[in-house]
């Protein structure tokens, strides 16, 4: 485990707008900084990241954290894994306490395939440079592809052996498991029990996630065998799915970001011929059409893609869909169309960067100009082409949601097509409403039913609510001095000492708290909590914590919801103590009532216990007359 003080000492330092920078395009907005939230799907930001507090909050999903936090939830780190990359990045040792064979044995299921992939790399890369096959095959391949040392260096490139099985012993030998070995998509099991290489005679291409680590390879056969695909990928694992990642985004992210430009292509070679010439701004999607995972992904370091497309028919018929994908998340989409049979790495070859340079500023297109060139050819005159032509590219103007953008779409089709608009908003109109009709309308549920759900979820979320507010008081105030005598910490403990609470996760927090008072003499503060390793802990800390009238103002407005800008607090505790004192009321209540209906009783019990009850509700009657709230 990593040491109390090494963890200090990285938290100490880190800054969390460049961690989370690193993966989210981010903006000054005030104290703070705003980006599209990297947890869930949105098109204007709602995500903020706070360097004072140093914490983030969505107010769309309601995530909320630190740096640590943010890595576990993004790049699904362990909590040491976390530390350790922060430390990576800041340049503070870590000691390690456990040996690599223990930790092979520790991990959990992700951490083991991570740990494999990353040896696979090393092996494959080793195995291209260092062994015969590998120079003579592999390494000859590249050359002959014009990729230099430099750049099967920077890129991670090797190359799988032809024996069927030599990764897989190899690995086995080093003390990885066969069950990783499966489950990282690096082995396959034959029918007859045998453990063999899923990748033979290939040139590897690593996968990286965004901070550099290997979530699995693309494969280029050597061989002249005809039963075999030319491209393999990675198969489908809990830390890799061809589409949600792309290649090459790891060394594209930051000029991306610092150009406010994203490149994607087709191919492996594609993305690394273009990083040769200087275009180190430039994705690929793996072997597969673009997704929403994909356009998501890349809206968070810029909203400007250009497809670049091969000189190929087929193959720019196959990548239109994409178009649209694109248009959907409202990305401003351009399309570069290469010369016929060229693609980015022949083209690359043929001409210097200046002339491609030159040659992408003056074919670079809008997605209407493209696809009615496109899809036109030079059939410009016939009427049915015509119109099957604008249904296509209406099909596309429909996705994006924006009014305005697609009314101007509509404009530049309508001068580009020479159709009058009414026409076209007329098609675009019956495509929306065809749209709508085919939409499946869920069944609701009985009303008395629902209203019944409803009434139990109420009940369940007040008792949460009034617990909840009770921890972020602690959390928020706790330390403050109540008034001359004690701390606000210490009024809250000696009135609810003996509540029994509903929701473990915050009784946790309170016995967590009330320990630490005890033992350290001590009250933990905010950030004591935003960097504690457990998630609840950061996350009510953060929620308590992330009060900004700025945003709040503005999200408010955005909304219509009411965000709270800052809080009384020894009102809020005499108010929420009172509702717990209420709580507790109503449960003596209940049991003296169960009492009361015990069979047996004798004459003095019953007049006892009716008294108890009269008494209680008269404590009843009063708090509530005090809060201001009427129970039944």
């Amino acid at each position: 485990m990593i040491k109390q003080e090494v963890i200090e000492s990285i938290l100490s330092v880190v800054r969390i707008e460049e961690v989370i920078g690193e993966f989210v395009s981010l903006k000054k907005a005030g104290n703070n900084y705003r980006g599209l939230c990297p947890f869930h799907s949105e098109k204007t930001p709602s995500f903020y990241v706070s360097p004072a507090k140093e914490i983030y909050k969505c107010f769309g999903c309601q995530r909320v954290g630190n740096a640590v936090n943010f890595l576990m939830e993004h790049e699904k780190y362990t909590y040491p894994e976390a530390l350790k990359y922060l430390a990576a990045k800041y340049n503070i040792p870590v000691e390690e306490t456990f040996t690599s064979e223990e930790a092979k044995k520790e991990k959990e299921e992700q951490s083991s395939i991570f740990i494999i992939l990353n040896y696979a790399q090393q092996f494959f890369h080793d195995y291209l440079l260092n062994t015969e096959e590998g120079v003579s095959k592999g390494l000859e391949y590249f050359k002959s592809r014009g990729i230099t040392h430099e750049t099967i260096k920077i890129f991670g490139l090797g190359m799988s052996p032809s024996e069927k099985d030599l990764f897989t012993r190899n690995a086995l030998q080093n003390g990885y498991l066969e069950k990783y070995l499966i489950d990282s998509g690096m082995s396959v099991k034959t029918n007859d029990g045998r453990l063999i290489d899923r990748f033979r005679e290939r040139v590897m291409f690593p996968i990286y996630s965004i901070t550099g680590r290997v979530l699995g390879f693309g494969g280029r056969v050597l061989g002249k065998a005809t039963n075999e695909a030319k491209y393999i990928n990675s198969p489908e694992t809990p830390i890799f799915s061809k589409g949600k990642n792309l290649y090459g985004l790891n060394l594209a992210k930051n000029s991306i970001q610092k150009n406010d430009k994203c490149y994607l292509v087709e191919g492996y070679t594609d993305v690394i011929a273009l990083y040769q010439q200087g275009f180190d701004n430039v994705v690929a999607s793996l072997g597969t059409s673009l997704t929403e995972d994909h356009t998501r992904l890349i809206k968070r370091y810029t909203n400007n893609l250009t497809f670049i497309f091969d000189g190929d028919e087929a193959g720019i018929k196959a990548s239109l869909r994409g178009i649209d994908i694109a248009l959907k998340e409202e990305i401003n989409t351009r399309i570069i169309a290469l010369p016929e049979n060229e693609d980015p790495d022949s083209f690359t070859k043929k001409f210097n960067v200046n002339d491609v340079r030159l040659f992408f500023k003056k074919n670079e297109t809008d997605f209407i100009l493209f696809k009615t060139r496109f899809l036109f050819g030079n059939k410009t005159d016939e009427p049915l082409k015509k119109a099957e032509v604008v249904r296509n590219i209406i099909k596309s103007i429909i996705q994006i949601p924006n009014f305005i953008t697609r009314s101007n779409y509509i404009k530049e089709l309508s001068y580009e097509l020479s159709i009058e608009e009414d026409i076209l908003y007329r098609e675009l109109n019956a495509q929306l409403s065809a749209q709508k009709t085919t939409v499946s309308v869920k069944k609701s549920a009985p009303a008395e039913t629902t209203q019944t759900q409803e009434l139990q979820k109420h009940l369940r979320s007040t008792v949460s609510e009034q617990e909840k507010n009770i921890i972020r008081l602690l959390i928020a105030a706790g330390n403050m001095d109540y008034n001359a005598l004690v701390k606000c910490a210490d009024i809250i403990f000696d009135h609810i000492s003996d509540t029994k609470w509903e929701i473990p996760e915050y009784e946790n927090i309170y016995n967590y708290f009330f320990s630490y008072r005890q033992e350290k003499k001590d009250y933990p503060d905010i950030k004591h909590f935003i960097h504690h390793p457990d998630k609840t802990f950061q996350q009510i800390a953060a929620e308590v914590s992330f009060i900004d009238k700025g945003i709040s103002e503005n999200w408010s407005k955005k909304t219509g919801r009411e965000v709270p800008v800052s809080f009384n607090f020894k009102s809020e505790i005499d108010s929420a103590l009172k509702h717990f004192t209420l709580r507790k009321y109503q449960s003596m209540l209940k049991e003296n009532a169960k009492k009361l209906r015990e069979k047996n009783l004798t004459v003095e019990e019953e007049q006892h216990y009716q008294e108890v009850q009269k008494a209680i509700q008269e404590l009843l009657v009063r708090l509530t007359s005090e809060l201001g709230v009427v129970i039944f």
